[in-house]
């Protein structure tokens, strides 16, 4: 789709927080500013503009802070084989995609849907590894006939199903295996995650994929989630070292090394490492264990997801109602935690919220935050501090680029939120438009078309205005 640019934001100019504001405004956020009337410019882009053209609630994403963190992850690492996998599972959007691939980066994909995402997104088929915990046999076949680098298996049984495609299909399928390294450090622990074969059991494995005459064994896993400390990695990177020297006995080369992602993004004001903290010492440990067990140097692979778009992407919802309940006030808004940010529900997650076109006003009152579903969990925030707020106003959830779009439904079938991409020359391009009616009932509609045709008829007697043209103000028949 085209770039499009709104005529007043030709000319991106910075604009300077007031000393009234700068309560709002956050280091992390260095593409946000304000008019001196206290809108909200987005890397030199106006909120009100932004929301005039494309409504809210809207998406929006600072592609110059998206390429800013890919390319600090890559330089995180000085090693001479490093080749980092965006984990689109976060923000599987096809633009942030064709980002990451632009600046280096191959693909993890969790399933077919993605793998197919990746190659429209231009990824080759040997820059896509294939993760999740459970394949069917049509997936499996699906992701050996497209070539994809790898295969990362997560159970034994796994294996023994990867094995017996590649039978079918008369050829070596590549494989990673996923381990569990079972390692415990500061109340960070991954003997209760599901993700991997348990360290105990990992040589079987290992014995099992190196017999079977259909699988090349080329690389180790590790699954890394919501990593706190640097010393986890470190220590999960022993053990598949440790199992890749097994490998060596048993004369199979281990050629990737995969340590997942998990690293942690500042939310609020955590007090985080970033990788520019661990990555020279990572890969000194690396290089350290190589030589003690006589290993060659493997690919090293990261999975940053969450990483990498968390930060870069904004909610703008607007103010539609205000209510007063004994000592609460409470703002409802055409946001939800279904359809606009539901990791507010899934992951107790917490977002910085910003009076975006109040800016310039002083924070002066406690609201309850509430989403429009018929829903009394739908609450997006809670005893926030903010101005005076009126119906219409705009509201900024920051740091919401990650999870926020691919986990929202349709729940009281309402529609997905759109979402715009500031580029980095000032334009304002729209990469996800706002779903449509017409789609969300086409699995539904598709039974009825395959109906007998009393059936139909009935259908449309009772449907026959076109939806989509209806909430246009259309009259029109079908």
């Amino acid at each position: 789709m085209p770039n499009t640019k709104n005529k007043n934001t030709k000319k991106r100019t910075s604009k300077k927080s007031t000393s009234a504001s700068k309560r709002y405004l956050k280091p992390r956020w260095s593409w946000l500013s304000q008019s001196k009337k206290g809108i909200m410019y987005i890397d030199g882009i106006s909120v009100t503009d932004l929301i005039n053209k494309y409504g809210t609630p809207l998406y929006v994403v600072v592609e110059r802070e998206l390429r800013s963190r890919l390319r600090r992850f890559k330089s995180s690492f000085p090693y001479p084989n490093l080749r980092p996998q965006y984990a689109c599972k976060c923000n599987s959007n096809l633009e942030i995609m064709r980002i990451a691939r632009e600046e280096g980066f191959e693909l993890d994909a969790s399933s077919v849907g993605e793998i197919i995402l990746a190659l429209l997104a231009d990824f080759k088929p040997h820059e896509i590894t294939f993760t999740n915990l459970y394949k069917t046999e049509q997936d499996i076949m699906f992701a050996a006939k497209v070539g994809v680098q790898a295969i990362t298996v997560d159970s034994i049984e796994e294996i023994k199903r990867v094995a017996a495609v590649g039978e079918k299909v008369k050829t070596k399928i590549r494989l990673f295996i996923r381990v569990n390294p079972m390692i415990e450090f500061r109340g960070y622990t991954t003997k209760n995650h599901k993700y991997g074969i348990p360290y105990g059991v990992a040589k079987k494995a290992i014995d099992i994929a190196i017999n079977s005459p259909n699988i090349d064994l080329i690389g180790l896993h590790f699954h890394g989630s919501n990593m706190d400390y640097p010393k986890s990695y470190y220590l999960g990177m022993g053990k598949l070292l440790r199992l890749a020297k097994y490998c060596k006995e048993k004369g199979v080369t281990i050629r990737f090394v995969d340590m997942g992602g998990g690293f942690p993004v500042q939310y609020n004001n955590e007090n985080i490492y970033v990788p520019e903290d661990m990555g020279k010492i990572f890969v000194r440990k690396f290089l350290k264990l190589l030589d003690k067990y006589q290993l060659e140097k493997p690919v090293l692979v990261f999975e940053p997801g969450k990483f990498i778009v968390a930060n870069t992407g904004i909610g703008l919802t607007r103010v539609i109602s205000k209510k007063r309940l004994k000592k609460q006030k409470i703002i409802i808004t055409d946001g939800s935690t279904y359809a606009f940010l539901p990791d507010v529900i899934v992951d107790d997650r917490f977002y910085d919220v910003l009076p975006a076109n109040k800016m310039n006003k002083k924070a002066n009152q406690i609201y309850n935050i509430e989403g429009c579903t018929c829903d009394v969990i739908d609450e997006m925030a809670r005893k926030r501090h903010l101005p005076f707020l009126s119906e219409g106003d705009v509201l900024a959830f920051m740091d919401v680029g990650a999870y926020s779009n691919v986990l929202a439904s349709n729940f009281n079938t309402l529609k997905r939120a759109p979402m715009v991409m500031i580029k980095e020359n000032g334009a304002v391009k729209i990469i996800r438009r706002r779903d449509r009616y017409s789609e969300m009932f086409a699995p539904e509609l598709d039974v009825l078309k395959i109906a007998g045709p009393k059936e139909m008829k009935r259908f449309y007697d009772l449907f026959r205005i076109n939806v989509e043209n209806f909430w246009k103000g259309s009259t029109k028949k079908r």
